[in-house]
């Protein structure tokens, strides 16, 4: 085929190169109708079964993956930096109201080598 000839020609030469459904069928080009029918089903079915088994809502915020949406959403960033800071407060509460080493010592908790330095 040459760079002048005409695209009718052209198109011509490639419809009669053009491979038949046969030939396209036995290289995996073209689906059997069926075969592609049924590999749409069994995506459909194995989706649908995914989608059954996924879980509620209600499952996700018992599980804290999801918070609890009885709260606006505009909210919610303030009440979830409330909820860090009272669990912080009370950590450091704990933490400070906690007996000293000697004190645990004197109990007989603690033995005199066990306390850091």
């Amino acid at each position: 085929m040459t760079a002048d000839a005409k695209p009718e020609e052209k198109l011509e030469s490639f419809l009669t190169s053009r491979p038949d459904p046969q030939e396209l069928f036995d290289k995996n080009i073209l689906l059997v109708p069926q075969q592609d029918e049924e590999a749409k089903r069994k995506i459909q079915e194995s989706l649908q079964h995914k989608f059954d088994q996924r879980p509620t809502r209600e499952e996700l915020v018992e599980h804290n993956i999801l918070k609890s949406a009885n709260v606006a959403p505009s909210i919610q960033q303030n009440q979830i930096e409330l909820e860090k800071h009272r669990l912080q407060d009370k950590l450091e509460h704990k933490i400070h109201d906690r007996p000293k080493p000697e004190a645990l010592v004197e109990q007989g908790i603690l033995t005199a080598d066990a306390v850091p330095k």
